[in-house]
């Protein structure tokens, strides 16, 4: 059976329309003037993307092109309330990035809006609509038989990208061959696909450090070549993995004729693709020991990495691989770990929230309503029943709507827009 992985995903999420409230009237034997008793529609379902640490691929939420929470029902008769929709949950791998595509000048645009680096991290991405009130809410001592009622709020649709940043306390890099699934089987259990020849690993593995009461987890990263970080070998796809990591254990290939060479080939990729990833502490090893002269390792003793500690081991032959997981335990605590998401995600304030404001804009004899609380409205009201729209222009004067549309120069007549409907201009 093939293991299937994918490191990124685009779909569509659909939130559950709200269920439009009921019209409804008591009727019952020896009642002749029953009251309304119309009910609220049910909530619309919401979606929700939920952090599992039992997954590590995006593959499953691959095979379907959009997503779709349940509908709320509508209401009924005697105040009933319409059954809520169930939400939807989708359980993405530890790690994994959610962005927003917005249209931004014509052009989409991605807008990273939560990062999910903890299991059970749960994030709404689109949220389920209001159930419309049902005409039994709008009675009164002074208006007893309202003939009306809200209809439900469309649920929230967008369309989202899913990337996975695999979440690792050390990361193994290098150029392809040099022994990085080798010493991932040696020191953990993990069990990755080993072969002499470039591009053995195609996909990230992890695998988890046992020592005493301590335990760290390592992915062994697809090995780099010059030009990963524009797209050559198996390109950029996997170097956003390395971004979780606190600590790099860079391996370089005893046998290499340049190894200085090489190690400069792996700096500038990480530099080129992301300036923070290049800053990362790493620990220099050298693998593969066994299979070169002792003169040629007193030669390789005597390179200098930029003050980096540099260890020797043979991941084959098990040489050094224990001191090497002890001198990665000790510096680990010792790292401070930042991701580019710290710096990615802003705080907002009350101050940023345009949900009072509203404004009016001209064109020609059509005027637009632009405005959180004004576009609710307009969704929820059944322009086609007059009694709603009678509360919708009540409603719209409390706001000020009404008098700062007379104020930008609408008449009777004019046409008024709010979100995806409009009607006629009747004034105060």
């Amino acid at each position: 059976m093939t293991n299937l992985f994918a490191d990124e995903v685009s779909f569509k999420v659909k939130a559950g329309d709200g269920g439009n409230g009921a019209v409804s009237f008591r009727r019952e034997k020896f009642v002749s003037k029953g009251g309304p008793d119309g009910g609220d529609g049910g909530r619309g379902g919401s979606v929700y993307i939920v952090a599992d640490h039992n997954l590590n691929t995006l593959a499953d939420l691959a095979k379907h092109r959009a997503y779709h929470a349940e509908v709320g029902q509508p209401g009924r008769k005697q105040k009933s309330f319409g059954h809520s929709g169930g939400d939807l949950v989708l359980k993405v791998p530890v790690g994994t990035q959610v962005f927003e595509i917005e249209t931004v000048r014509r052009k989409p645009q991605e807008f990273l809006v939560a990062d999910l680096d903890d299991s059970g991290d749960k994030f709404l991405v689109a949220k389920g609509g209001e159930g419309g009130m049902g005409n039994a809410r709008f009675a009164r001592a002074s208006f007893q038989t309202p003939a009306f009622a809200e209809l439900g709020e469309p649920g929230e649709e967008k369309e989202i990208v899913l990337k996975l940043k695999i979440v690792a306390d050390v990361g193994l890099i290098g150029l392809p061959n040099v022994g990085k699934s080798t010493l991932l089987s040696v020191i953990t259990s993990a069990r990755p696909k080993i072969a002499n020849y470039e591009f053995t690993t195609l996909i990230p593995n992890l695998g988890i450090v046992k020592l005493n009461d301590k335990s760290f987890v390592v992915a062994d990263i697809p090995g780099l070549i010059e030009g990963a970080s524009k797209g050559r070998g198996l390109g950029i796809q996997f170097l956003r993995h390395i971004e979780r990591t606190k600590l790099l254990v860079h391996l370089l290939d005893a046998t290499s004729l340049d190894p200085r060479a090489d190690f400069k080939t792996i700096g500038a990729e990480l530099k080129t693709y992301n300036k923070l990833l290049a800053s990362k502490p790493q620990i220099i090893v050298f693998n593969k020991i066994d299979a070169i002269t002792p003169k040629r390792l007193s030669e390789l003793k005597k390179l200098k990495f930029r003050g980096r500690p540099v260890y020797f081991i043979s991941a084959a032959a098990h040489h050094g691989t224990r001191e090497l997981v002890n001198v990665i335990a000790v510096q680990l605590p010792r790292v401070k770990h930042q991701t580019e998401a710290d710096k990615l995600f802003k705080v907002f304030t009350v101050r940023d929230l345009p949900y009072l404001r509203f404004e009016v804009v001209k064109k020609g004899r059509v005027f637009t309503v632009k405005g959180p609380r004004q576009e609710r409205l307009a969704v929820r009201t059944n322009f086609d029943n007059p009694q709603a729209m009678a509360r919708f222009y009540k409603i719209m004067q409390r706001m000020g709507v009404l008098a700062e549309l007379q104020k930008t120069g609408a008449h009777e007549g004019d046409i008024i827009k709010i979100g995806k409907k409009q009607f006629p201009f009747e004034g105060i």
